[in-house]
Order: C-alpha cells, then structure tokens, then sequence
C-alpha cells in the first residue's frame, strides 16, 4: 500500500470515496500520519477542512481512541464551524465517541440551540438531537430537561429526518423508564 504523506496536496485536487478510502487505509497503516491529516481540519481552506473531515469521520469508525482524547478540540470546532459539510461530519465524529465524565455542557448547549434551527442541515439537526440525548442521559435533570424540549416543540414544519429522530428519542426516554439507563443511553442509532 502506497503511503501518503501529502494530503494537503491530495485533499485538494479532485478527490472521490474510493480516494478519501485509499486515504484512510494510508493512516490506518502508519499511525503517526493521524496528526498531519487531523490537522487540516482545522485549515482556513475550507475544501481542504471538509475533506479532511470526511477521512477523519471514517478514521473515527476505526479508531475511536485516536479521537477520545480530541473530544473538547473537535467540539470547540464543530461549534465555531461555519461549514455545513464540516460541521456535519465534525458531529458525527463527536457523536461515535463516548461522552467525557465532565459533561461537555457547551456542547450541550450548542446542540440544544442548533438541533431545531431551520437554518441548519438536517443532518446537523439530527445529530444535534442525538448528542443532546447522548450527554442528557449522564444526568436525569438534563434527560428530563431535553424531553420537556422535544415533546413541546411542533415539529410539524421540520424534515421527515427531523421528525423521526425526535420521535427515536422521545420513545427511548420513555423506555428508560422501564429499562435500565445505561443500556438505553448506549445504543446509538
């Protein structure tokens, strides 16, 4: 397998799935090339950003741990991210990772604010739901708070995406009644 080392130059020029994939594998075979691509996440290129995104979403799938550790990191970005495309797959990222003991309450708050605004992607804002529930379910206050939150919001003008995910995560609250927290809490949809 040919190594890659330059994925500026590469992530810059015309790029497919098959190639994000030939990159992913490049790193899966040489550990130490993670921080030079995670690192242009953050680039002002905002292509470049996006695309090392998008290998680092599918990093994460295969090796979460990389990730954990960059856990307040990638959720100060996907906050401050003005990329839909990035911003998405930054959530993504953060939302296949466990939630930290000190619960990410900025994060919080964030997907809180985001995951019902009609000026978000509906992948945002159903990730942004899922997240909520994700760190909700670490305190009941915040479980209780959240269900309050989607149960009085009319979502009658809100993607059929939207919609579902509200109602997934209104149905496992009410679960959780009956069943333990925690097994709950950890399937992820």
């Amino acid at each position: 397998m040919e190594r890659i080392t330059d994925f500026h130059h590469c992530l810059s020029g015309s790029i497919s799935r098959n190639f994000v994939d030939k990159i992913v594998r490049s790193v899966l075979n040489h550990p130490d090339d993670f921080k030079m691509l995670y690192s242009l996440i953050t680039t002002s290129e905002t292509k470049i950003s996006w695309r090392a995104a998008w290998a680092c979403e599918k990093l994460c799938k295969e090796r979460p741990e990389w990730f954990i550790p960059l856990y307040n990191e990638l959720s100060e970005s996907a906050q401050s991210c003005q990329h839909e495309g990035t911003k998405r797959l930054l959530l993504s990222i953060i939302y296949h990772l466990p939630i930290p003991e000190k619960l990410p309450i900025c994060l919080l708050d964030f997907c809180i604010e985001k995951m019902l605004d009609p000026e978000e992607s509906i992948a945002v804002q159903s990730l942004c739901i899922k997240i909520a529930f994700e760190i909700a379910c670490q305190q009941p206050d915040l479980l209780y708070e959240l269900k309050l939150y989607l149960e009085n919001t009319n979502t009658e003008y809100y993607s059929t995406a939207v919609k579902s995910t509200v109602r997934i995560i209104l149905k496992k609250i009410s679960q959780m009644k009956s069943e333990k927290k925690d097994r709950i809490c950890s399937q992820k949809n």
